[in-house]
């Protein structure tokens, strides 16, 4: 199938689809980490590392994600460990953990499943709409 090559600033979509992507991850990552350094599972022992988790909450809410590069690139500033952290645990996650063929399994399901969803209505607005016409001329 041609994609026009400016559809994605010249990228392939398959190329814009993994940037978007390598932002998911670097945000699951976030989230894994922050998890970790909240001593989630660890009882009543509280943070495992308060100053980290505050810095990493902080970024997640007041730093944009954009570009997860550039995002990593100022954290990494900021608190090299955390960075560093958060770039193996995205690596890991995409190579080890993430479900692909789920994904592509949910993807196609889904977009199947919308597709049957707007037929159906649009299928439901055109007979309704056919027989307010037909209705229309008996009066």
């Amino acid at each position: 199938m041609y994609v026009p090559s400016d559809s994605f600033g010249g990228m392939s979509p398959e190329r814009r689809a993994a940037q978007s992507l390598a932002t998911f991850f670097t945000f699951v990552a976030a989230k894994v980490v922050m998890s970790q350094l909240e001593g989630i599972g660890r009882s009543d022992l509280g943070s495992y590392n308060a100053d980290a988790s505050n810095t990493l909450r902080r970024f997640l809410q007041n730093e944009p994600m954009k570009d997860s590069a550039d995002w990593l690139a100022r954290l990494t500033t900021e608190n090299e460990m955390l960075g560093i952290r958060i770039m193996e645990v995205r690596a890991a996650y995409a190579k080890e953990d993430f479900e692909w063929d789920n994904l592509k399994r949910l993807a196609i399901d889904g977009l199947a499943a919308d597709n049957t969803r707007l037929l159906r209505q649009h299928a439901n607005h055109r007979f309704t709409a056919m027989l307010d016409r037909a209705g229309g001329d008996e009066h």
